[in-house]
């Protein structure tokens, strides 16, 4: 395996206005580091029509040809139009990367953009930010 999991030692849970839980910083990042890395549960094709009338579709990442739940905090980043964070998915190492795209500080929220791996959900996140 290349790119292992790494649990994240600067985030913590919190509250986010209109959002509901988010992720946090505890301490200060620097643009380009990594934030976490996640492990993911990829979810075999033949079950994924399973979870679409489930909560659990809200939080799926696209895999290849069907998709992957992330474990960690991975699910948790909050959708932003103006993000603070990038997420990597590693298909071959069952992962996914989450890296600081600008510095972060201590106590900001960390957040990410989704619309590029989901347009269809776009209209769902329009008015997050």
């Amino acid at each position: 395996m290349g790119l292992e999991p790494k649990l994240p030692a600067g985030v913590r849970v919190g509250v986010s206005p209109k959002k509901g839980r988010g992720i946090f910083a505890t301490r200060d990042y620097a643009a380009g580091e990594v934030v976490e890395v996640v492990p993911v549960l990829v979810i075999p094709t033949a079950q994924q029509e399973i979870i679409v009338p489930t909560i659990l579709n809200d939080y799926v990442f696209g895999w290849g040809d069907t998709v992957a739940i992330a474990f960690g905090y991975g699910s948790l980043y909050n959708h932003s139009w103006q993000p603070n964070c990038e997420y990597k998915k590693h298909l071959a190492d069952l992962v996914i990367e989450f890296v600081a795209v600008r510095p972060i500080a201590a106590g900001e929220e960390i957040v990410t953009n989704y619309a590029s791996s989901y347009p269809e959900k776009a209209g769902l996140w329009s008015e997050l930010d």
